[in-house]
């Protein structure tokens, strides 16, 4: 969520979705116990490039974990030593001198898809493929909550014309991850596999594939978001003053609607489009960044909201405001810090939050509210599963599809297979992800620390990437 604060965070949702609703198997508790003892850090690098040589280096000793609470358990994950991963036809380094601290990694040109002169041009290979047996902590990992997913997504990847691509990075006409007809038989298998049998489900279907580096010791960066809750009412009254607005009518597409200090002054008040009252204009400025939420109504009942458009103006992110005003360094701007300044200037605080002309829209989602162990709705339109999903740049990916991630969270590694299911826009590049921490204060707290170097797999399937390296031969 860091980036968001300094650059644009806001995100497209759709207003549809078929999903099952069974209990989300994941939680950041179970994974806090297990790792505060069993861990070892990665110091976080200054800033995020779109793609880094593939480095090996050593990880520093982290601090201990901090739980998160209000979460429900996850199964334990085992951790397994930071490798380099083994692309096919090269052999692993027997050692690493500890005098050289980031050896460069040498790609094999076997294997390397390089961008031809009328794709995008990269400066490392577009695509390298992996075995599954080089990932550190495959083996061991807890693949079933994906399956489980990717059963509610299959019919918005494998529903389409079948020659249809399912989007991400084209290599000679052929789609690095699929055409709808690849999915179809992976879809229909995945409805009646047994979930004890997950890993060998992944396997049989699809590769490991990094893009431009992604997939390399620290070739991604990783932030990360999570579902707030505000308190509301419906009407008016009391501490709560500060509206929610539902889509107007009158908004265009592309057309420049009320910027936020029009609206703040009250520019579309008594049109019937106020959702709720919120008790704190901030944190509801917040919600907007977030694109989703939960409001807890005064007889307890909690409401659930998402994205349903903007205004139009371009997102200005209000810690780039006080970087530029001299109030905050760049190195201090979080979430956090930002409520703070508020707090000791409230006076600016209009002023500040008026700097985003940007004013995001919402909906309530009454079908969320009946299941609360629903995630929000993203941008591929079915709810997030809570440490299981990862909002991508769909210039490089699909929605829909497998990754492993591996990087150091502020409570402790995250090591395990996900699935892309969100967008985001700062989320730009093959080397970028978006990790979804869940819904609450506990792991509002953990997104807004999270800003981290590590590895993003994708998996494709099989079929398609033979079609692809065969292109490239």
């Amino acid at each position: 969520m860091t980036d968001a604060l300094l650059s644009d965070r806001q995100e497209n949702k759709t207003l549809s979705y078929t999903a099952r609703k069974t209990s989300l198997r994941a939680s950041l508790l179970a994974l806090i116990a297990v790792s505060v003892s069993a861990c070892a850090g990665r110091t976080v690098p200054p800033g995020p490039s779109q793609n880094p040589a593939p480095v090996a280096q050593s990880t520093p000793t982290s601090p201990p974990a901090r739980p998160i609470p209000n979460t429900q358990p996850i199964p334990n994950q085992p951790q397994v030593n930071d490798t380099v991963l083994t692309p096919f036809n090269q052999q692993p380094p027997t050692s690493i001198n500890p005098q050289v601290s980031a050896p460069v990694i040498q790609q094999p040109p076997a294997q390397a898809i390089q961008s031809p002169p009328s794709q995008t041009a990269f400066s490392a290979p577009v695509a390298q493929r992996f075995t599954f047996a080089s990932i550190p902590g495959w083996a061991e990992g807890d693949h079933a909550p994906v399956l489980l997913t990717l059963r509610d997504a299959c019919p918005k990847i494998s529903d389409r014309a079948a020659d249809q691509s399912i989007g991400g990075l084209v290599f000679n006409d052929e789609p690095v991850f699929g055409r709808a007809s690849d999915w179809r038989p992976i879809c229909a298998d995945a409805a009646q596999t047994d979930t004890r049998n997950s890993r060998e489900f992944f396997e049989k279907w699809f590769e490991p594939v990094s893009v431009n580096g992604a997939g390399e010791a620290e070739g991604s960066l990783f932030t990360a978001y999570f579902e707030p809750e505000l308190r509301g009412s419906r009407v008016r009254g009391g501490p709560y003053q500060y509206p929610i607005y539902s889509k107007p009518s009158d908004l265009r597409s592309r057309t420049p609607y009320f910027e936020r200090s029009q609206i703040q002054r009250g520019a579309i008040a008594g049109r019937g489009l106020e959702l709720f009252w919120i008790d704190d204009p901030v944190e509801a400025f917040f919600l907007e960044i977030q694109g989703s939420g939960r409001v807890r109504l005064p007889d307890g009942q909690v409401a659930r909201v998402g994205y349903a458009g903007k205004n139009g103006h371009a997102y200005t992110a209000i810690g780039k405001t006080l970087v530029d005003w001299n109030e905050l360094p760049l190195e201090q701007v979080s979430a956090q810090s930002i409520k703070a300044w508020i707090r000791q200037n409230p006076q600016r605080r209009d002023e500040l939050l008026a700097s985003n002309k940007s004013y995001v829209f919402f909906v309530e989602r009454p079908e969320l509210a009946a299941d609360p162990s629903l995630g929000p709705i993203g941008t591929f339109g079915i709810p997030l599963p809570a440490v299981r999903s990862i909002a991508i740049d769909r210039k490089s990916y699909p929605l829909g599809i497998p990754f492993w991630i591996d990087f150091q969270s502020p409570v402790g590694p995250m090591q395990r297979l996900v699935i892309a299911l969100d967008t985001g826009g700062a989320i730009k590049g093959s080397g970028r992800a978006d990790f979804f921490f869940g819904s609450g204060d506990g792991p509002g707290q953990a997104a807004g620390e999270t800003r981290a170097r590590g590895r993003l797999i994708a998996l494709a399937p099989t079929a398609a990437l033979r079609r692809v390296f065969r292109a490239g031969s």
